[in-house]
C-alpha cells in the first residue's frame, strides 16, 4: 500500500488543450492531426486574428505557432494570445531555425521538419513534472 500524499494538481499530457497556427494548410493539418490522435484537444488558426478568435473563446494550455506568418509573426501572436490568457505556455515552430537553434527539449523553436514523435516529446516536455 503506497502512502497517501498530497493532492497534485496537473494537466495530464494526454488532455491538453492546444493551439496551432500556421499559415501553411498542409503543415498545420499534419500537426492538429498528430495532436488529436494523441488525444489532445487541437484547435487551428491560420492567422493573427483566427488565434485570439480561439483564445478568447477556449481555455488552452498551449499555443504551437509558426514563427513566420506573413504579415506578423509567431511572437505577434504570442503576446497577444499571452494578454488574453497569461498562463498559455508557448512553442514556436519554425523551418528557419536550424541555424540558430539546436532541437533539444528546452529549445523554444522545434524546427521544420520534424516528425510526429519528435513532436509529441516536445509538446510532453513543456508539461512534465519538474
Amino acid at each position: 500500500m503506497l502512502p497517501a500524499g498530497p493532492a497534485v494538481d496537473l494537466v495530464p499530457v494526454e488532455q491538453l488543450r492546444i493551439l496551432v497556427v500556421d499559415d501553411d494548410a498542409a503543415v498545420g493539418r499534419f500537426v492538429c492531426a498528430v495532436l488529436a490522435q494523441a488525444g489532445h484537444a487541437v484547435h487551428s488558426a491560420t492567422d493573427l486574428e483566427g488565434a485570439t478568435g480561439v483564445a478568447s473563446a477556449q481555455e488552452l494550455d498551449l499555443l504551437l505557432s509558426d514563427v513566420v506568418l506573413g504579415a506578423v509573426d509567431g511572437l505577434d501572436v504570442a503576446d497577444a494570445v499571452q494578454l488574453l490568457q497569461p498562463r498559455v505556455k508557448t512553442l514556436f515552430m519554425s523551418g528557419y531555425a536550424r541555424p540558430r537553434y539546436k532541437t533539444g527539449a528546452d529549445d523554444p523553436v522545434l524546427a521544420k521538419p520534424f516528425g510526429p514523435a519528435e513532436l509529441l516529446e516536445r509538446v510532453d516536455a513543456l508539461f512534465a513534472p519538474a
